[in-house]
């Protein structure tokens, strides 16, 4: 019975995670360290970039995406890391050859076709982590990230008094022309690709993908825009 249970717990998870097409990264920023110092990249230094705006304007500037705020940054004349400040009024955004666009939170267009675009939206929550008894840490409550991190689009410098635990998610999706977002689960592969169905359930058949992660989703979108 225990044997049992065990196994219907394990495809029941597997199940869930097929369908959430969701990966985390979990990071502990330590009390009396500076976010800021903690911060970290998607990209190993901050690059040329360019910035279309939907009036048809575009900037030109060092670009990065900051994955502790979830939020594309710049270096300004002075050097200082900056945030952009309007981005409703972004086009795209275009960093070492990548490109981002923003629907509430930056996507980043991992592969695209002629009718459908692979895409990843990032993003970030804090939470205190709670020293109990026998020295466990537990995580409760929450931080808002915008008022606590940013201040008028520049980053300050501001030590936290107690461990942070950051939670970093990524959810995939895929995006049409008309820019409507599908999960990146199974069923819509099989849906949105429905010309190359058999196919592509051939590929799956011998190649073990997880819809959480990037590089599988990668291969297979490949597959199937072929």
């Amino acid at each position: 019975m225990e044997k049992k249970l065990f196994l219907i717990l394990v495809l029941f998870a597997s199940q869930v995670s097929s369908l959430s097409a969701q990966s985390y990264v979990r990071k502990i920023i330590k009390a009396g360290e500076n976010p800021i110092d903690s911060s970290y990249y998607l990209f190993p230094s901050f690059s040329d970039g360019t910035v279309k705006m939907k009036d048809g304007g575009k900037s030109y500037s060092k670009l990065n995406f900051n994955l502790l705020l979830c939020q594309m940054q710049f270096l300004n004349e002075r050097g200082d890391t900056m945030s952009i400040a309007d981005p409703l009024e972004i086009d795209s955004v275009i960093i070492n050859g990548k490109s981002f666009f923003y629907k509430k939170g930056y996507y980043e267009i991992l592969h695209n076709s002629d009718s459908l675009n692979l895409v990843v939206l990032r993003n970030v929550t804090y939470e205190p982590v709670k020293i109990g008894a026998m020295g466990i840490s537990s995580h409760g409550g929450s931080i808002d990230t915008y008022t606590t991190l940013r201040d008028d689009n520049v980053t300050r410098q501001l030590i936290i008094n107690q461990d942070i635990n950051v939670v970093i998610k990524s959810t995939y999706f895929l995006m049409n022309n008309k820019g409507e977002m599908y999960n990146a689960t199974k069923s819509n592969f099989l849906s949105l690709f429905e010309k190359n169905k058999e196919p592509i359930q051939g590929y799956l058949k011998t190649n073990k993908t997880n819809y959480n992660k990037e590089a599988d989703l990668k291969k297979l979108f490949d597959f199937c825009s072929k």
